[in-house]
């Protein structure tokens, strides 16, 4: 078994512990704000709500079992719980790829052949292009169940994932090309939808009618789905790369393994921020939601004040002069 420094023991379990938190807190808010708010529920924050579910799925499993496993030096290698986790991550990693290819195909399609949009992405299409892309997820992930690797526990970060050395076949033939394929489709849109913008913005400044502008909503919606895109690759790249060069270097890089995975886990806690900053009418709405709790808790103090009142006026009518001078008279008596 494993050993490892006490500072390792404690600090990346910690910083497993704490990306699970900020990621269940800012997914779960997400989902809920979108699902509350009726001009929310859009078909394209179906699929961020897509995306916020499957971050969840990571996190949630991920960081507590990946933490558990870190700071006992490895005990977990061989619950099942482990190898659970390391599909069930897996699984989450390749839908949230692909939801971004459906963002940025869906929002290329909306800026270059608007008139086909709403047929092509209609609110049924987008939900059976989503139970297909877990499909396709599903599938991709199933060659480690069927021996072609090794999922569960990764002797060189003591974590729940996968062995890389082990399953270097795997990552090479399906996660690597599946990556490049849906990266190239993703820039391509991207590219499409920039020439468009730019196309549509030279004509507007020369005719100034506003037939051909593009909404200002949906502009900022691109970029915003964009910037998560940015981050993603930005957070996923180094673990790609250091399990390409763990292949020779085995456990040698261990240090730089972790950091690389640390960074890979902050994706699921970051695409909240970019939504919460890059938007809004979420923050708008995220600003109405939390008003409404806060003027809702002081107005049912005011009740409960206002009750008080009431009570203490109904005790106070049983006490008036007449009634006292009545008391006395029956004393008296």
């Amino acid at each position: 078994m494993e050993k490892t420094s006490l500072l390792e023991q404690g600090l990346v379990p910690a910083t497993f512990i704490l990306l699970t938190l900020f990621s269940v807190v800012g997914n779960l808010l997400v989902i809920f704000v979108i699902v509350r708010s009726r001009r929310l529920r859009t078909r394209l924050n179906l699929f961020i709500v897509n995306i916020a579910v499957s971050d969840l799925l990571f996190t949630v499993l991920y960081g507590p079992v990946s933490a558990v496993s870190v700071a006992r030096s490895g005990e977990l290698r061989s619950h099942a719980i482990c190898v659970v986790t390391g599909v069930v991550g897996l699984l989450s990693c390749y839908e949230s790829v692909l939801s971004a290819v459906l963002i940025a195909v869906s929002r290329c399609v909306r800026i270059t052949k608007s008139h086909r949009y709403d047929q092509l992405f209609s609110r049924k299409r987008c939900a059976v292009l989503l139970s297909l892309s877990w499909l396709v997820a599903f599938l991709c992930t199933s060659p480690l169940l069927a021996g072609f690797g090794k999922p569960g526990f990764n002797p060189i970060l003591l974590t729940c994932d996968y062995d890389t050395v082990a399953s270097f076949g795997y990552i090479i033939s399906i996660i690597l090309p599946i990556a490049i394929i849906c990266n190239v489709i993703i820039i391509v849109s991207y590219v499409m939808i920039y020439r468009k913008v730019k196309a549509s913005s030279a004509r507007v400044r020369g005719d100034r009618s506003s037939e051909n502008k593009i909404p200002p909503m949906v502009l900022s919606q691109i970029k915003n789905m964009a910037a998560i895109y940015v981050v993603f690759n930005i957070c996923v790249t180094p673990e790609v790369i250091m399990n390409i060069i763990t292949y020779e270097t085995v456990d040698s890089l261990r240090v730089l393994n972790l950091v690389a995975r640390i960074v890979f886990t902050c994706n699921s806690c970051v695409n909240p921020i970019i939504y919460t900053v890059g938007n809004k009418e979420f923050r708008n709405e995220l600003k109405n939601l939390w008003g409404h709790m806060f003027h809702r808790g002081k107005k049912q103090e005011q009740n409960r004040v206002e009750m008080i009142s009431i009570k203490t006026l109904s005790i106070g009518e049983q006490f008036t002069p007449q009634r006292f001078a009545s008391n006395e008279e029956e004393t008296h008596l």
